[in-house]
């Protein structure tokens, strides 16, 4: 099969990784993401004195597969040194135009969420929640699914052998805030971590993008977080700016902007050994940051090198 029709389902680093791939394979790659833009967490709200990354704060790489594309796109322009040590990365000038970058030149389908994916014959029909873009045909010789376990567990009820590992895999949440105060904050250092599992606070850093003021995001503890999935986002922002003030130890000014973000897969907290999942029978498989879990990376690395993965699988089975 010279050219197949594969569908990626979700546009976070591994569906981008496995879409861009395949394409570079010369394959016909549709990725259909439900939000209005790609990225998954490689995400940035805006704020009165410009984007702040409030999901993926930077890049690092724990093996050299993800380092050499690391240095690829820092000279393309796409990344810069983040001030927070050697090898680790920025998105220019955010986490979610770098995202866009990755995307570009892909056949990104944004707001279409797949309800379900169907066997007819040799293909697979995908289904969807929305009505599909006019001219858009939905019949494909193969499907990456790449996200969160929670969300892929339910396209992947047609294939128990590869649903079945994912049943173990956790995702934890996280309520993110971003904070801006027109002056500098008090204290020394760009970044500092909560006291405990159990605190309300579980990191703080500082926006090295800034020209201006002091622009915080603020990340709550995934056991806060998860103990408070249906707080109010504007009372979500005052507990973590008081618990933010206690750990620093300043009574702060009221912030000039001040917003709230809840992550419901923020991270894996044990993801599994194995790069991907796939069935070559069916032509299906999984990737994304709950695989890969055997070389110390970060969920980012793991979510690329997942995706490469399985572009791999699919390339090999369509040949």
């Amino acid at each position: 099969m010279s050219a197949a029709r594969i569908a990626v389902v979700g546009a976070g680093l591994a569906g981008l990784a496995c879409a861009r791939a395949l394409q570079e394979a010369g394959h016909d790659v549709t990725v259909l993401e439900r939000e209005r833009i790609p990225g998954g967490r490689c995400a940035s709200l805006p704020t009165p004195i410009g984007p702040c990354d409030h999901g993926l704060p930077e890049l690092a790489a724990a093996t050299p597969g993800f380092a050499a594309p690391l240095q690829a796109w820092a000279g393309a322009g796409m990344l810069a040194p983040a001030p927070s040590g050697p090898g680790r990365w920025l998105g220019v000038p955010s986490m979610q135009a770098f995202a866009a970058r990755l995307a570009a030149g892909l056949k990104v389908v944004p707001g279409l969420e797949v309800a379900a994916l169907e066997r007819d014959g040799a293909q697979w029909w995908l289904r969807t929640h929305q009505a599909p873009p006019r001219g858009l045909e939905l019949h494909y010789d193969a499907v990456a699914v790449a996200m969160p376990p929670e969300q892929a567990l339910p396209l992947l009820g047609v294939a128990p052998a590869l649903a079945e590992p994912l049943r173990a895999v956790r995702s934890e949440p996280c309520w993110s805030v971003v904070a801006a105060w027109p002056m500098p904050l008090p204290l020394r250092g760009d970044a500092l971590a909560g006291n405990g599992a159990e605190d309300v606070l579980g990191s703080a850093r500082r926006d090295a993008r800034t020209r201006q003021g002091s622009r915080w995001v603020l990340h709550a503890s995934a056991y806060w977080s998860a103990n408070n999935l249906d707080v109010r986002p504007i009372d979500v922002v005052q507990r973590l700016l008081d618990a933010f003030g206690r750990a620093i130890g300043v009574r702060l000014a009221r912030p000039s902007h001040a917003q709230a973000h809840l992550w419901r897969q923020a991270r894996v907290a044990q993801p599994l050994a194995e790069p991907c999942g796939w069935d070559a029978g069916l032509r299906l498989g999984a990737c994304g940051d709950a695989w890969c879990g055997t070389h110390g990376a970060d969920g980012a690395e793991r979510a690329w090198t997942s995706g490469r993965a399985l572009a791999c699988h699919i390339a090999e089975s369509l040949t």
